[in-house]
């Protein structure tokens, strides 16, 4: 191993990070045999190949950092951890979310225990498009699509019956709750990672977290996060699609769901 350079043995531990899993550059350089040159680790994997995972090594702050050299595509690199099954804090539409892929059932279990969740309530759903619908088996009669069209994208959240075995996220109701992003940012962000659970970053039953450091007294160490600095919001209104529109929770975009569904509300 003498004439093994720090470069190489920086690759091969990048190499051993698993998907779903990350890394501090301090630690990268700690395993590569010289922590103090942490530094160093993000220069080379800047102009790593290809093959090396190198978006599963992130700050000593738990920041994501940049990717590929570029501060700038952060959230590439939270959208490729996303995907991967890791679990990080991302600006969402209304407030910071605690998110990972809803194809994870491990991660979306351990969010559950991060966030002292009753484990019989369901997370909401973020997705990209109205087709992601489909991968959870959800069929939408001529009426809600009509609906869903018109209130997406917005900061409604949107109960729909699911079919196929996903009872890790809908806890036995055999619903889950879905939305459908404006924010460019998070849709940038869902391109990339798929459909994630987003509930809010916070303790169930605390205050939602406003920004990474209310976050980081949370959750510390134990997730990446990505900063876009105050998020000052309310939650999303609630509604379920049946026969009418029922609201179950008032919040953002309240009043274009009731432009929009004047003749189908109930309450």
């Amino acid at each position: 191993m003498a004439n093994v350079s720090f470069k190489e043995r920086v690759f091969e531990e990048v190499k051993k990070i698993k998907a779903g899993n990350f890394l501090t550059y301090k630690e990268v350089a700690r395993r590569a045999g010289s922590e103090k040159a942490f530094r160093a680790v993000g220069n080379i994997l800047k102009n790593s190949s290809l093959g090396i995972p190198c978006h599963r090594v992130i700050r000593s702050d738990n920041l994501v950092g940049g990717y590929r050299g570029r501060e700038d595509w952060d959230y590439i690199k939270a959208g490729m951890l996303l995907k991967e099954g890791a679990i990080g804090v991302i600006p969402t539409d209304t407030l910071y979310g605690i998110c990972t892929s809803v194809f994870s059932k491990k991660s979306v279990e351990k969010i559950y225990k991060l966030r002292k969740r009753n484990p019989n309530k369901s997370f909401i759903i973020l997705i990209s498009s109205l087709n992601d619908l489909k991968k959870f088996g959800v069929r939408l009669n001529p009426w809600q699509k009509k609906i869903l069209e018109k209130m997406w994208p917005g900061k409604i959240s949107v109960i729909l019956k699911t079919s196929g075995d996903f009872y890790y996220l809908h806890r036995g109701t055999g619903s889950l709750a879905f939305r459908l992003p404006k924010q460019k940012l998070i849709l940038d962000i869902l391109k990339i990672s798929g459909p994630v659970v987003a509930p809010s970053a916070n303790w169930e039953g605390y205050m939602p977290a406003k920004n990474i450091s209310e976050a980081r007294k949370y959750f510390h160490s134990q997730v990446f996060y990505l900063d876009r600095g105050n998020l000052f919001s309310k939650p999303s209104s609630l509604i379920e699609l049946r026969e009418k529109i029922k609201i179950l929770r008032e919040g953002e975009d309240l009043q274009k769901i009731k432009m929009i569904g004047k003749k189908y509300f109930s309450f």
